[in-house]
């Protein structure tokens, strides 16, 4: 059988879609003898994972000398997904994966750089957070690893429609030497390190079918996921999560959605309406002798709760 591309068909059904993955993973495992999934315990992410260790443990896809889990953990994760991150990863480790979880040095975390050393917020043009919280400390372990074990196969899970800006890096990095969509979106970066989005032409309905579905029933416990992306109605709201309370997002849709669905996180509401508010009055705060206005002066004089 002539095998799949991307472009054979913008509708693939979920069995074609995991064929496309396993060959993905096929052609382009066999380069590294060590495999290294990040992950960051969103719902695509958990579909890689799972997915992958799946696929090798039924013999779809041929083993890897090591499999390796790192976890980016910022410490401001959606409740279920952490949750559901550690139980992921302590269930990984007694199936022999190598885990660790990776979180960002004391003095780079949100509240301490922000706080103690006096950054504004991240905004749309000063977005600080991702890569003094999730790249550089994700990027040194990837570093550290290569040194220990050699030329390390990088898995993640970018998907196609994830985003219009994502989709837009996908188009330029398969144009770059070395880089091709066919089969999975694989590159190499500038440093050599070969990179793998054996999901990349999944659709949502896909990733929500094998989470709720497919996986807990292969023993993976990928239930909880939903309730941060809505419930029983995450397909159709198809909210992405990020940070609490992220001052970049005009509207924390996924913390919103998670205190309003699911009563039990109610809890939460309270970070929803006043994290925002703490942030803004820093990013516009002024010297002691200068009167608050705005939204600052709303959260000096206590109006704001």
């Amino acid at each position: 059988m002539r095998p799949l591309t991307l472009f054979d068909d913008a509708r693939l059904t979920f069995e074609a879609a995991i064929e496309l993955t396993a060959q993905s993973l096929c052609t382009y495992g066999p380069a590294a003898r060590h495999w290294v999934i990040t992950y960051s315990g969103g719902k695509d992410s958990s579909t890689t994972l799972t997915l992958v260790h799946h696929l090798i443990e039924t013999g779809r896809v041929p083993a890897p000398e090591t499999l390796n889990v790192l976890y980016a953990d910022t410490r401001l994760e959606l409740p279920p997904l952490h949750a559901t991150a550690m139980s992921i990863l302590q269930d990984m480790a007694q199936r022999g994966v190598r885990v660790k979880v990776v979180a960002p040095a004391m003095d780079h975390r949100f509240f301490v750089y922000m706080l103690g050393r006096g950054v504004p917020p991240p905004g749309a043009r000063f977005r600080w957070c991702t890569g003094a919280m999730k790249i550089e400390p994700m990027q040194q372990a990837i570093a550290t690893m290569k040194a220990e074990l050699g030329e390390l196969l990088i898995i993640t899970g970018v998907r196609i429609g994830e985003s219009a800006a994502r989709d837009q890096r996908i188009v330029m990095s398969c144009s770059r030497e070395g880089s091709e969509c066919g089969q999975g979106y694989y590159q190499r970066d500038i440093r050599g390190s070969a990179m793998l989005a054996p999901i990349a032409h999944w659709r949502v309905c896909h990733v929500w079918d094998w989470l709720g579905l497919h996986a807990p029933g292969y023993g993976y416990g990928t239930d909880l996921i939903a309730e941060a992306y809505g419930g029983d109605e995450a397909q159709e709201i198809n909210a992405r999560t990020g940070c609490i309370g992220c001052p970049v997002a005009s509207r924390d849709l996924a913390l919103e959605t998670l205190t309003i669905k699911n009563p039990r996180w109610g809890y939460w509401n309270c970070v929803r309406c006043g994290l925002p508010c703490a942030t803004r009055a820093t990013a516009c705060a002024k010297p002691a002798s200068a009167t608050p206005t705005g939204a600052c002066a709303k959260v000096a004089t206590g109006s704001v709760r």
